[in-house]
């Protein structure tokens, strides 16, 4: 079986956003790379929909569906109930003839296995099986708690989801049907291989939008206030938060409290409040999206149209407020279902290890555990259990990364030898280290915010901007400071700055005039000599012969060589 949620590699830029959103952790970051732990996940899909690259990747079953109708099969779809809010069609019947278009047998609400649920989850209040019942409906709430909260497990009630009830009902009237469940959920794709015998296949809407506009087949629109049509079903209600609770028949003492929970931190707080047994006598409705089933990850307008989607639900559950009618449904099939214990476990390092983990993120002290949360862990401590149990790296702090960049470069700045000028694209001075301060004589505090041209000719500098063409090791000469320097300047585009660095070549540079007064002076000397010497030589030629070429020779050598050296 392919996991449900994976990793488009090349897309993944290690934001750590996905981890930030993901309520269980269930994402490790190895190589630069976000990487789902399929056994951790509960398949809530905030980090599909939260993804700016788009790198997480939901498992496609199209080709299977349109595999089973091309091989002849009676593919029936079961349809969620939030399709009303995520599909501009009057109801059941519109939609049955949209599906029909792609091949489909036949159509049924899964509202229909709603109503068989909830009938099952009155019983059990009825009968008060339970001193606590969480709805069972949502396979993500279901999965934290199988995973993470394994203690409230016996107060999930043992019914199979609405899903599974639908698909039920539909293999009881076609036996040899091939059922398809269609829904905002990605989670459900697991609950079917979970629980097998039920689901043939899932997809999502965004599965059936993608299908439909490659057939070429739109859905003719409503008008702008168009209203859903239907004689109205109670069960129709599940989809949105409260809905389950609302659509119950709850006319007699129960002793419970009805409490809807949405969105995976509300659930997990309620389910520790189960857990240490500070929540007694509820029915608590559980969904892990907020806003329920119509704003599920695979809705077109997620988290936009929250009030619209709950409007189109109420009108087509119960258009007529006088009138409580619902399905009528006697099912001949069992419904409950087992719970295992699925615990994710999480081995905790020693007050040792942490401590080491800790002091390598740059928290040695207390003041040091900023717990700012930029790494996708609320605490550092926390960061550091993911380390351990390698879940994450050292290098996602972003607040020690950022100081170990900025005390590298503050070294570097205040270590070199050389004058560093920052500038603005104003050539005002930004930042200067201490040895600009020396080579100028003036406190850099006093000349931060001051244009350039208060210390030296901008003329350079204002070539670099305009040109692009940085300065490399341009010799100038400061008359205001008598320092001969070697310039160099080098734009950041990316930031909107010069860096100006400016070497002091002034000892160098008296050394080598010296030098060069030195060098001609000896050939002034050489000259003379040779002048002399010739003189000598043409008074006693006679008496030297070929010695006088000899020393000619020699001496200029010696004045060709000292010419000749450098500095």
């Amino acid at each position: 079986m392919t996991d449900v949620l994976s990793l488009k590699k090349a897309n993944c830029k290690n934001c750590h956003k996905c981890i930030r959103v993901c309520p269980v952790k269930s994402i490790r970051f190895a190589d630069n790379q976000a990487k789902i732990i399929n056994q951790d996940c509960i398949l809530c899909g905030r980090c599909v929909v939260t993804c700016p690259q788009n790198a997480k990747k939901v498992r496609n079953d199209l080709t299977e569906v349109i595999g089973a109708i091309g091989s002849g099969k009676k593919v029936v779809a079961s349809v969620a109930p939030s399709f009303i809010s995520e599909f501009p069609v009057d109801g059941i019947g519109q939609f049955e003839t949209l599906l029909k278009k792609l091949g489909f047998f036949a159509v049924r609400e899964t509202a229909e296995g709603a109503y068989i649920v909830k009938r099952e989850y009155e019983r059990m209040i009825r009968e008060h099986q339970q001193e606590v019942i969480i709805s069972s409906c949502c396979p993500t709430v279901v999965s934290l708690i199988q995973k993470y909260y394994p203690a409230a497990l016996p107060y999930v009630a043992p019914v199979i989801s609405p899903m599974l009830a639908s698909a039920r009902q539909i293999k009881a009237e076609f036996p040899d049907a091939y059922v398809v469940f269609i829904g905002p959920c990605i989670s459900k794709k697991e609950e079917m291989h979970k629980l097998p015998g039920y689901i043939d296949c899932v997809l999502t809407f965004d599965e059936l939008e993608q299908w439909l506009i490659r057939r070429e087949i739109k859905v003719e629109a409503l008008e702008a206030d168009g209203q859903p049509e239907g004689d109205g079903r109670l069960s129709r209600f599940f989809p949105k938060t409260g809905g389950i609770i609302e659509c119950m028949d709850l006319d007699f003492e129960s002793g419970y409290e009805y409490l809807p929970v949405d969105g995976v931190e509300n659930c997990i707080n309620a389910i520790k409040e189960i857990e240490n047994g500070s929540l007694n006598g509820y029915f608590v409705e559980m969904s892990a999206c907020e806003g329920s089933c119509i704003n599920g990850p695979f809705t077109r307008q997620y988290k936009d149209s929250i009030l619209r989607s709950r409007r189109r639900v109420n009108q087509y559950a119960q258009p007529d407020r006088s009138r409580r009618t619902d399905f009528s449904i006697k099912p001949d099939f069992g419904l409950m279902r087992p719970l295992p214990v699925e615990l994710v476990r999480e081995h905790r390092p020693s007050e040792a290890q942490l401590t080491e983990i800790l002091a390598k993120m740059g928290k040695t002290r207390p003041e040091h555990e900023l717990n700012c949360g930029s790494c996708g862990y609320p605490t550092c401590r926390d960061k550091a259990v993911a380390v351990f149990n390698g879940k994450a790296d050292v290098g996602m702090c972003l607040p020690f990364m950022r100081e170990k960049a900025e005390s590298f470069s503050n070294n570097v700045f205040s270590i070199t030898p050389n004058a560093i000028i920052v500038l603005d694209e104003d050539l005002c001075i930004q930042k200067m280290n201490m040895p600009a301060s020396h080579l100028f004589g003036i406190s850099s505090q006093k000349l931060i915010g001051s244009m350039i041209i208060e210390l030296v000719d901008p003329t350079y500098f204002q070539d670099v901007l305009d040109t692009g063409n940085d300065v490399i090791d341009k010799h100038i000469y400061l008359p205001e400071f008598d320092k001969h320097v070697e310039l160099s300047i080098v734009r950041d585009e990316e930031h909107h700055l010069l860096f100006g660095m400016l070497k002091d070549i002034t000892s160098e540079h008296n050394r080598h005039e010296k030098y060069k007064t030195r060098r001609d002076q000896t050939i002034e000397i050489t000259d003379k000599v040779i002048e002399k010497q010739m003189r000598i030589v043409q008074e006693i030629a006679s008496l030297l012969g070929e010695t006088t070429a000899e020393t000619k020779v020699a001496l200029t050598q010696i004045k060709n060589t000292v010419l000749s050296e450098e500095t």
